[in-house]
């Protein structure tokens, strides 16, 4: 590097090499020292000169010591972060004894959390893997305090740490914590799973006998180099451990427990038949629906019963599930009837169709099972709800075989042949009622009309709610283009609410909550105001998700504020929308904000979106978080995607509307517990949360339905707004 003569950095340098070279003309000295302050009493260390000390001294270990000391919990993460970034032997012996019992850290989660992931790369040390250990069985409860939300993580955490060094002590914690059971157990079984050892003998070490606990999870790990330590326990020792083997084998597909079982199913004994039904649905035997349907018949058996039939579907199970079912607990009866659908055929069919009319509290349940049936019986069934002689005079099951013809057609492509007529005669009743609305959500679900066209206008004066609630659901099958088309309407409905009374703070009506599915295919916001973008995120209804999202998407000075306080607010589905947002966040900070917000976060939820988030930023920050969240967070999705992140693919996009990855239908019946409170559910907002984490705002059907299409597998979850809002009470 060259400098012009005279220049102030070239005057700079000089000054530095002349003191440099006065220092060195009277004796060696070190060139760098740093300022010290003196230590407690005023005294200077032993050797040392007053004013100066080694850089170790204000950069090192004692710092980090010190910042381990203060009673800010803040400093007391920046000393163990500090310690796990020197890494050096001296640097980990620190931490171990900032976590000692009692201390100010292992009172506190978040400081425990950071020391785990500080240490991980330690575990192979002996005090270090004791400590883990501890961490492993104790994790946010009692033993250390009231329990803590970062209880869960902390424990897999640990035990990710542990299976990571792939080490016998270690592994021999983990083996004994899934002998031991409980919260420990199974987060010991999560973090084998996610790291494999090289030799199964690293888990069952010297052994002379496996236990049970022990048997059953070297069946649930997959590895068929178990084989060979199970097949002996079929012969000799206890029934117990023969049991536990041959449930171990079958998992594991190895047919010499089926011998076993055939034995067992001749000479019956109390207890074994149970296990005796799961090995032979597990291998598949030719006795398995048999077997099931008298575990369906017995009065012990029956829940078991049901979910072996969940397992292995067989169409001469469906008499049998069909006699269980009113002699089931109420909350497993859907389950049941889920099953006969599953099991297929022309008797499924019946009893199914018979349920629709005969238990109107299974009505919704029957006709999904015969919408999602394949097989010619099922779709004339589900024509006679809305054909047959009965539907003239029953209106609700009308409409149920409306609806069931409709979630056919979007699931099977298999819609009956009366269905498209039905739908477009129904678009003829009158406005704001439920026939009306079923006609409206299946003409535009299945492509016969436009959207926005069913709609028309929504001014003060004359707006179909009912039909805007309908048609935004059904665009929701179509895709971004049909959702987009939307965008008017919501920022028409949007404006006109902000300019009432309240401002940006007055809350949205039913129809601009349905409306806020085009913010699905405008993740910017669109023509949205950021202001109202910023109360519609704070006000906590159905819109708040998408709203935090596009919110994020506009950060500056002015929205960071916040921002900040969403990203810490008490709704993680709110949290992991703003992190999704933050991914296209234009300000290069908002890495800054995601990786902090990664740090404590207990819901697994929103450190997925978090990672999501992280995974489409490029600042150098992102990697950290990234390598952390691979190696060691709990959550299998979240090492997925972090992984995925890292090897520069990005994580997986989420599944757009009208993809081979969103085809699943999501049916709703809500049903007040009071008949007195029936018009609660008339026209009912809610928040349903697909099972890859976006949120979508619907309205329910005047009637209290709410078909949701377009959602990909997995399991959702819904949250109804506590009451209508302005402007809608239902018709």
């Amino acid at each position: 590097m060259r400098f012009l003569p005279g220049s102030p950095r070239a005057l700079g340098l000089a000054a530095a090499i002349a003191a440099t070279a006065v220092a060195g003309s009277a004796a060696p000295q070190p060139v760098a020292r740093a300022p010290q302050a003196a230590e407690e009493g005023g005294k200077t260390p032993a050797g040392a000169e007053a004013g100066a000390a080694p850089l170790r001294g204000s950069l090192g270990v004692p710092v980090a010591e010190r910042l381990l000391s203060s009673g800010d919990p803040e400093a007391r993460l920046r000393g163990i972060e500090r310690l796990g970034s020197i890494g050096t032997e001296e640097a980990v012996s620190a931490l171990l004894a900032a976590l000692e019992q009692g201390s100010p850290a292992a009172r506190d989660p978040r400081a425990r959390l950071a020391a785990v992931r500080a240490l991980a790369a330690h575990a192979p040390r002996d005090s270090v893997r004791q400590l883990l250990s501890r961490e492993l069985s104790e994790g946010g409860g009692p033993a250390r305090g009231a329990a803590s939300p970062l209880g869960e993580v902390l424990r897999g955490t640990a035990a990710l740490a542990l299976a990571r060094t792939g080490e016998r002590r270690a592994l021999g914690a983990l083996v004994n914590a899934i002998v031991q059971g409980g919260a420990a157990g199974e987060a010991a079984a999560r973090a084998i799973k996610a790291y494999p050892p090289e030799s199964l003998q690293l888990l069952l070490g010297s052994r002379k006998r496996i236990e049970p606990a022990l048997v059953s999870f070297l069946g649930e790990l997959g590895d068929l180099r178990a084989i060979a330590a199970l097949r002996p326990m079929l012969e000799g020792g206890d029934r117990a451990a023969q049991v536990a083997a041959a449930r171990a084998l079958a998992r594991l597909g190895d047919e010499a427990a089926l011998a076993k079982a055939r034995a067992w199913l001749r000479r019956p004994e109390p207890g074994l038949f149970e296990p005796t039904v799961e090995i032979l649905v597990h291998l598949g035997a030719p006795e398995a629906p048999d077997a099931v349907a008298a575990l369906l018949g017995s009065e012990l058996g029956r829940l078991d019963g049901l979910r072996m039939a969940e397992l292995a579907p067989a169409e001469r199970l469906a008499p049998a599930l069909a006699r269980a079912l009113p002699l089931l607990p109420a909350d497993a009866q859907p389950r049941a009837v889920a099953a006969i659908g599953r099991a297929g055929g022309a008797e499924a069919a019946r009893q199914l169709r018979r349920l629709t009319t005969e238990r109107p509290e299974l009505a919704t349940a029957a006709a999904f099972a015969l919408a999602t049936m394949p097989g010619a019986e099922a779709r004339a069934a589900v024509a006679e709800l809305f054909e047959g002689p009965r539907a003239a005079k029953d209106a609700d099951l009308r409409r149920l075989g409306l609806r069931a013809g409709v979630v056919r057609g979007l699931v099977l492509r298999d819609a009956p042949a009366a269905l498209e007529g039905r739908l477009l005669a129904a678009l003829a009743a009158p406005k704001g009622s439920s026939d009306r609305a079923v006609g409206v959500f299946g003409a535009v679900a299945l492509g016969l009309r436009d959207a926005v066209e069913v709609v028309g206008g929504c001014s003060p004066a004359s707006c179909d709610r009912a039909a805007v609630h309908a048609a935004a659901r059904g665009a929701l099958a179509l895709g971004d283009r049909a959702l987009a088309a939307l965008a008017p309407l919501f920022a028409e409905l949007a404006a006109r609410r902000a300019a009432a009374p309240g401002g940006d703070d007055a809350a949205p009506d039913a129809a601009a909550i349905s409306a806020g599915v085009a913010l699905l295919a405008e993740p910017g916001g669109g023509a949205i105001a950021t202001s109202r973008l910023a109360a519609l995120a704070e006000e906590g209804g159905p819109l708040s998700p998408l709203a935090a999202r596009a919110l994020a998407t506009r950060d500056d000075e002015v929205v960071r504020g916040r921002l900040k306080r969403l990203l810490e607010g008490s709704d993680p589905v709110v949290r992991a929308h703003v992190a999704l947002g933050l991914g296209s966040d234009p300000m290069p900070d908002s890495v800054s904000l995601l990786a902090r917000a990664y740090r404590f976060e207990d819901d697994p939820s929103v450190r997925r979106a978090i990672v999501r988030g992280l995974s489409r930023r490029t600042e150098v920050q992102r990697r950290r978080v990234l390598l952390a969240a691979r190696d060691l967070d709990p959550d299998e999705g979240v090492r997925a995607l972090a992984r995925a992140a890292l090897s520069g693919a990005g994580a997986p996009a989420l599944a757009p509307p009208r993809s081979a990855l969103a085809t699943g239908v999501v049916w709703i019946a809500i049903v007040p517990n009071d008949r007195s409170a029936a018009a609660s559910a008339s026209s009912r907002p809610a928040r349903l949360v697909r099972p890859d984490g976006l949120a979508v705002p619907v309205v329910a059907d005047p009637d209290g339905v709410l078909l949701v299409p377009a959602v990909p597998p997995g399991v959702s979850s819904v949250l109804l707004a506590p009451a209508a809002p302005p402007g809608d009470a239902g018709s």
